[in-house]
């Protein structure tokens, strides 16, 4: 199963798009030499402010379209995941179990498996009960896919290494 992005990063790509352009021309429309009718003359001030601006700007972009990279493919021989911060191919014999709860989905890697299986991982968390490391590998709200229609995709090719701990509706 193929698992494909929520529209919802269009948003971000737009505003990282559309907002250079609007500051600019919002800042312009508050010089008095415009609001006189003057043409705009670019101001040491203004160009100090562009030049620290501009690799802030820069920054976002790139982020913005580094999170457009996203696959996640559920098959018999474990996971396919590439996003922006795991790239990796992950086999079911390197998993011990796989959780699903309401908002996200978590690997537990098995014992030996690496040090640190995930070094590209930064939303690791520890589980309350038992204390053991496991990852955060998808947020349910990054997916068009319904959350059962994802449950029954682990479920089909994880067996028993799957658990849904989702709180029924």
């Amino acid at each position: 199963m193929i698992l494909h992005r929520s529209r919802t990063w269009l948003i971000q790509v737009a505003i990282a798009l559309i907002a250079p352009f609007a500051l600019v021309r919002v800042l312009l429309l508050f010089r008095h030499d415009v609001q006189a009718g003057l043409p705009p003359v670019i101001t040491v001030r203004e160009a100090l402010a562009l030049l620290v601006g501009l690799p802030s700007g820069v920054y976002v972009m790139v982020r913005t379209f580094g999170a457009l990279r996203f696959r996640f493919v559920i098959h018999a021989n474990g996971l396919d995941i590439r996003t922006p911060d795991l790239t990796d191919a992950v086999r079911w014999t390197d998993v011990e179990s796989i959780l699903m709860d309401d908002m996200r989905v978590l690997v537990f890697p098995a014992p030996g498996y690496r040090a640190d299986p995930y070094p590209g991982m930064l939303r690791h968390v520890r589980t309350a009960a038992d204390g053991r490391r496991c990852y955060e590998i998808l947020a349910l709200g990054q997916v068009r896919e319904s959350p059962d229609r994802i449950a029954a995709a682990l479920a089909a090719h994880a067996g028993t290494r799957f658990t849904d701990l989702r709180r029924a509706a």
